[in-house]
């Protein structure tokens, strides 16, 4: 593991997207995201789950289940996704586990971080994360799928938690996951309801 930029807050932001699932997006799509991250902020909310404090955000997505849960799983491809994540490469593929490493470039901080998760998936409804190697003391976190409207809708939930540890205090970290993830989740909902149009507009689609 290699740190070429070693600010705390480069860190914290880092840690706060690490469902290993951020990269970049156009500048359409980015503009869009950015406009609706700031409709998310309402659905950001701190849960007590297995004795951490975790901050969770929901969004609903018109996109079915498993079409959102192949973005999310389509881990060499995520940095053509979400922002800030410069590169993402699947080591380990045994089956529901995948070890994943990650290369973030945080926005307006030089330099990049690595770090490197093990996701449990359970298709299409769910993926839970921890870290095994980096800069924190642990990183946790899941994507929840959840159908609506007869499975033509998803609510999304994204869940993460992360000790820094002594040198990062938490209500730090818990401050940047409040306001990157509203964008995490804008950029993930722009990215799957574009695929449903460009699916529902492909000659002989069938609804």
């Amino acid at each position: 593991m290699k740190f070429l930029n070693k600010s705390a807050a480069a860190l914290i932001i880092a840690a706060s997207v690490s469902s290993s699932l951020l990269g970049s997006i156009g500048l359409e799509q980015s503009a869009q995201a950015k406009g609706q991250a700031k409709a998310h902020h309402e659905n950001l909310s701190e849960e007590l789950i297995h004795g951490k404090t975790y901050t969770v955000a929901r969004v609903t997505i018109k996109s079915p289940p498993d079409k959102v849960f192949q973005i999310l799983a389509d881990y060499d491809n995520a940095p053509k996704v979400f922002p800030q994540l410069k590169k993402s490469k699947l080591l380990q593929d045994h089956g529901s586990s995948k070890i994943v490493k990650h290369v973030l470039a945080p926005s307006g901080i030089p330099g990049t971080y690595e770090y490197t998760v093990e996701v449990k998936e359970s298709a299409p409804h769910s993926l839970e994360w921890h870290r095994v190697s980096g800069a924190f003391k642990q990183v946790d976190g899941y994507w929840k799928l959840e159908p609506l409207d007869g499975g033509r809708t998803t609510l999304v939930t994204y869940a993460s938690y992360v000790d820094g540890g002594f040198l990062l205090p938490q209500p730090l970290v818990r401050r940047q996951c409040r306001i990157d993830m509203p964008e995490v989740m804008a950029t993930l909902k722009t990215q799957a309801e574009l695929n449903a149009v460009q699916i529902a507009n492909r000659p002989g689609h069938v609804q």
